[in-house]
């Protein structure tokens, strides 16, 4: 009876030893999920600050350089999709330097970049060559990426391109993606025009240069402001072989429609008196200049626009000169309009994470 009770004693202590090694096991192997797991978010957060550094150089780089070299957009070679690994894109504009009437080099001074503006050029280019000029050329294969613009303007379709996250597989966490967001100011198809009429001009000092040949010639009306309306009136040259290069037109903002405002487009050859109402988004000049430069190498035209002082917010008015192989695509994509003819605020946006 007395072995009996030892060996129950005996089965007790094995018992209770084997329990407490299995609760030691136990608490050894949380305890090591627990080091791993910190261990992991350690990591992760080292990850997302360097992903973090990437995307904010990146977007500093984007915004105030042109990239190198400056006018890699121009290549030729990028239209057919075939991308030099030496391209590092940039969106910045750089200045012109302009002597006696024509822009002849771009400066070399940092200083000249227009600041917080980007290129519309440069950003279309970007978008149909995204994943070997950024994804690539920028980041070396390191991240993936996505570059968008939202324009603050309603009137105006986003831009996106590159790495889509939001359709991502389940396995991309939103908190492992950096995102850098910037308001900067975009040229969209600026460059093209020729004058620019708005109320902030008509507003200036300048509104008239002085140089209306109707304040000149006894024989026509004079252009003098009244209590009702004003004349803005602007002179430009057009030369007979740029018709073969370029589409001029009358590009309006629809509320032009309602501004009751009158215009006179003239040549010093052919002046007129009656003027016509402005009520058309899209008028096409070529057909009118060609019947002056048919017999001469060059003609200056007048443009002349009668204002209501009450209705001077409605008109909205561009004068363009559009390269031939341009027109059908601004047709076609819809942007043959006045928005896209003048410097426009965006949010500009980009994401990056982890591959």
């Amino acid at each position: 009876m007395e072995d009996l009770i030892k060996d129950q004693y005996g089965l007790l202590y094995s018992s209770e030893l084997l329990l407490s090694i299995i609760l030691l096991v136990f608490i050894i192997g949380v305890v090591a999920n627990l080091s791993d797991g910190l261990n992991e978010k350690m990591l992760s957060e080292e990850e997302l600050s360097s992903l973090e550094n990437i995307a904010i150089q990146s977007s500093d780089y984007l915004l105030s350089n042109p990239g190198n070299p400056e006018n890699w957009e121009e290549y030729e070679r990028l239209n057919n999709g075939i991308v030099s690994k030496k391209i590092i894109p940039g969106l910045a504009i750089k200045n012109k330097n302009f002597e006696n009437g024509e822009f002849y080099s771009e400066s070399s001074s940092d200083e000249m970049i227009m600041s917080n503006a980007i290129s519309y050029n440069k950003l279309i280019k970007i978008k149909n060559n995204y994943d070997s000029l950024v994804n690539e050329n920028l980041f070396n294969g390191s991240v993936k990426s996505s570059m968008a613009i939202y324009p603050l303007n309603s009137e105006i379709r986003p831009i996106k391109m590159g790495t889509d996250f939001d359709y991502e597989d389940d396995n991309v966490n939103d908190n492992d993606i950096v995102t850098v967001n910037r308001t900067v100011k975009c040229d969209f198809y600026s460059h093209f025009a020729v004058y620019n009429f708005n109320d902030l001009e008509l507003f200036g000092e300048n509104y008239d240069d002085g140089l209306c040949n109707h304040d000149s010639n006894p024989n026509l009306t004079n252009h003098e402001n009244d209590e009702r309306s004003l004349w803005l009136c602007k002179n430009f040259r057009v030369y007979k072989e740029s018709l073969e290069e370029y589409e001029y037109y009358l590009i309006s903002d629809e509320s032009v429609k309602n501004s009751g405002t009158y215009w006179i487009l003239e040549s010093l050859n052919r002046t007129l008196e009656n003027k016509e109402m402005l009520n058309q988004e899209v008028i096409e000049l070529n057909p009118f200049l060609l019947e002056d430069l048919e017999n001469s190498s060059d003609e200056i035209y007048s443009i002349h626009f009668n204002v209501p002082k009450n209705r001077i917010s409605d008109f909205k008015t561009v004068l363009v000169a559009i390269p031939n192989n341009m027109t059908d695509v601004l047709i076609s994509n819809d942007e043959l309009n006045y928005d896209y003819f003048r410097v426009q605020d965006v949010n500009f946006i980009l994401k990056i994470g982890y591959k």
